[in-house]
């Protein structure tokens, strides 16, 4: 029985929680491609392609897991989707930043990426389980 300092399980919050870590990382890529002039190299396979791939792995393995469900196939294509999309949108985005511009090896990299992360989710057993939370 929850006490009045501790806020009662709905499922209000149990969705909050599982969003918020994607959440938090679309927040965290976007305040990364909004500022001006900042590039990790050349645009080619360099260190920039490894941080797109990256950054856009972690986000679809974080949605593909908020899902309910991980392992189903339609949960897979959906959360590819949407995280292709969201790089392709966030390359748009950058052509409206000074000293930035859209790249179409950076979208190649981000849906990659994106494909990792969900494949690694949908295929490696402890990705996907759901674990209790640390704090009752």
């Amino acid at each position: 029985m929850p006490t009045d300092s501790t806020p009662a399980a709905t499922p209000q919050n149990a969705v909050a929680a599982r969003w918020a870590p994607p959440a938090v990382w679309v927040a965290v890529i976007l305040v990364g491609t909004s500022w001006p002039g900042v590039s990790l190299g050349p645009d080619d396979l360099s260190l920039d392609k490894i941080a797109h791939f990256t950054a856009y792995a972690v986000l679809a393995a974080l949605m593909l897991r908020a899902t309910l469900r991980p392992r189903d196939w339609a949960s897979a294509l959906l959360v590819f989707v949407a995280v292709s999309a969201f790089g392709a949108i966030d390359e748009w985005h950058q052509s409206f930043i000074p000293r930035r511009s859209m790249s179409f090896s950076d979208w190649v990299a981000d849906t990659v990426g994106a494909l990792v992360g969900v494949l690694a989710v949908r295929y490696i057993p402890w990705l996907s389980t759901r674990r209790p939370p640390l704090l009752p």
